[in-house]
């Protein structure tokens, strides 16, 4: 074959094969600076607040506040939830890219049904947007689209088999912490513990050159003519460090029928900046026999404190919280 009739070939197949690395290479390091698929946030310590908002109209707006985080300017924020969220936010990755089938549906149902998170760093800056939808038929990834995007993706948490929605959500029932008392002892001024129908169980606590003092609450209490153990006082006030309620009751009925009864107990604590902390425990009383009216065991109560946020307790949980005004002697 003539080498002079193939050579405008060879050179053509060679242009031609730069041009393809040429372009290829530039769409791979455009997709790479697009880089839409990545929605973690590396530092979450960066993170001075998240915004979530879904279909319904509800929002839930998280800022951080030196060690805890506030919801909606109003509530301090759940710190377990708050730790899920932070968690996945910073463990969130992709799973794999949707086929072009599949991302018309896609993209249509993020439109319609979807969360939308936006998180800010410092001085307001957005660090990430994004939407959050539905999960795939085998539950183990979630879509999601970036802010701006138009190519959402199935994202995930590694080694954590759970849909990312169910940790982005409004609710003011689930974001509200349930902390009832989270004190540290060396704040406090005294105390005092009422039982309005144990009024000799009653008592105050109050400190006296370094030492602490226990008296009865009530003038018609016997006074207990022994020392006072110091140990039992701290081990007491110890249990006041974080004790928190099984749920914030919001049926407002309910807990009407309950706080029209009388209290079980009365917990005023006086700190030492002049603030106070007052919260009445009200029992849940209900009947082994109805018909006998044979009062059961109490296992639960509501607590109201001076913010008038009404909790659903557990006897369980806060019984080391109500002692008596003999517990704290030597013998």
């Amino acid at each position: 074959m003539n080498i002079k009739a193939i050579l405008p070939l060879i050179l053509l197949l060679l242009l031609g094969g730069a041009a393809y690395f040429f372009l290829s290479g530039k769409d791979e390091k455009a997709s790479n600076q697009n880089e839409d698929w990545i929605m973690h946030i590396e530092d979450v310590d960066e993170i001075q607040r998240i915004f979530i908002a879904d279909r319904k109209g509800g929002t839930a707006d998280l800022k951080r506040e030196g060690k805890n985080w506030t919801y909606n300017d109003k509530y301090r924020a759940n710190p377990n939830v708050m730790y899920n969220v932070l968690s996945a936010l910073n463990k969130i990755r992709m799973k794999n890219r949707p086929s072009s089938s599949a991302i018309p549906n896609m993209i249509k149902a993020l439109s319609t049904k979807s969360t939308k998170v936006e998180v800010y760093g410092k001085n307001d800056k957005l660090l990430k947007a994004f939407y959050i939808g539905g999960v795939t038929p085998d539950e183990r990834g979630t879509f999601m689209i970036l802010e701006g995007s138009n190519n959402p993706y199935v994202m995930h948490m590694p080694m954590a088999e759970i849909s990312l929605g169910q940790r982005f959500f409004t609710s003011e029932k689930s974001w509200r912490d349930k902390t009832v008392f989270e004190i540290d002892p060396k704040d406090i001024l005294s105390l005092s513990l009422e039982y309005p129908k144990r009024k000799n169980k009653s008592f105050k606590l109050a400190k006296k050159d370094g030492l602490w003092n226990v008296e009865p609450f009530f003038k018609t209490t016997r006074i207990i003519e022994k020392e006072i153990n110091q140990d039992l006082v701290n081990s007491y006030l110890n249990g006041y460090r974080k004790v928190g309620a099984e749920a914030i009751e919001s049926d407002k009925n309910y807990v009407k029928d309950v706080i029209n009864k009388q209290e079980f107990c009365i917990i005023k604590i006086l700190f030492k900046d002049a603030t106070q902390k007052q919260v009445n425990f009200f029992p849940i009383i209900k009947f082994e026999d109805e018909e006998k009216k044979e009062m059961a065991p109490v296992t639960r109560y509501i607590a109201v404190d001076e913010t008038k946020t009404r909790y659903l307790t557990q006897q369980l949980v806060f019984k080391d919280l109500f002692w008596a005004y003999d517990f704290f002697f030597e013998g």
